[in-house]
């Protein structure tokens, strides 16, 4: 069990990766190896006899804070950047239904609001307040509180900063990307894509004019004999724009 969820979260880790770059993607099986060993390598740290302290250092304050401030942006950017409205649209045109309007307040002010205030009072609290951690003290038997050294506040600083570092590189390099690709030129214009509905409704027009049609532009006289029975026709789902009859037998 222990391994399959070992694999399953380092290929959750490194498919977003491989799927964006493409040089990681061509060393697929050289990136997992190298992320395994790195993974081994570092969980030897908290194998040692201070390993509990590190497992106290990672767990308060690499999975916590960091998270809280993914979620602001996370919640900030759908409800206020891309707009809560447009959210609700691309939902109601992929599952068919619109949720209701309250979801639209909760992201936009009820959710937002308590997350920055969760994160204010967790940084108020590290500010006036120095970290600690519980530490057993052999003379007198019995767990005390000490606050980390310099040393550990410089490691903590280091995993909050990588933890949340690429919320705000990926939106830049995203931003980036889409202006070079749809704006090479500099134009001004905004060439951002929306979310489309694919079309699957069928055309009205009958089957006999559009092979009427079909025949007239290539030149075929109309009583020539045709393969094909009118009732075993089937019109395919059409791109705007595009002419294209496809015939079908339905073997």
């Amino acid at each position: 069990m222990l391994l399959n969820l070992g694999l399953s979260t380092l290929e959750g880790i490194l498919t977003p990766l491989t799927d964006n770059f493409k040089v990681l993607k061509r060393h697929k099986t050289k990136l997992k190896v190298f992320s395994c060993i790195m993974g081994f390598l570092i969980g030897m740290l908290f194998t040692q006899c201070c390993g509990n302290y590190f497992v106290m250092m990672f767990d308060d304050y690499s999975a916590t804070l960091p998270l809280i401030i993914v979620v602001v942006f996370e919640c900030f950017i759908v409800s206020w950047v891309y707009a809560a409205d447009r959210f609700l649209d691309d939902i109601e045109k992929m599952l068919r239904w619109r949720p209701t309007v309250v979801y639209k307040y909760l992201w936009k002010y009820v959710c937002l609001l308590a997350m920055l205030g969760l994160l204010g009072a967790s940084l108020m609290r590290m500010c006036f307040k120095r970290p600690s951690y519980t530490a057993w003290n052999r003379e007198t038997a019995s767990e005390v509180s000490l606050e980390y050294p310099d040393w550990a506040l410089a490691v903590l600083a280091v995993l909050i900063i990588f933890t949340t570092l690429p919320v705000p590189l990926g939106y830049i390099h995203s931003t980036l990307r889409n202006r070079t690709r749809h704006n090479p030129l500099g134009s001004g214009t905004d060439t951002r894509g929306v979310y489309t509905k694919c079309s699957t409704v069928e055309c009205d027009t009958p089957v006999a004019a559009l092979l009427d049609e079909h025949l007239e532009r290539n030149g075929i006289p109309k009583d020539s004999p045709s393969p094909f029975a009118e009732e075993n026709l089937r019109l395919l789902p059409q791109r705007e724009g595009v002419e294209v009859i496809e015939d079908s037998t339905g073997v």
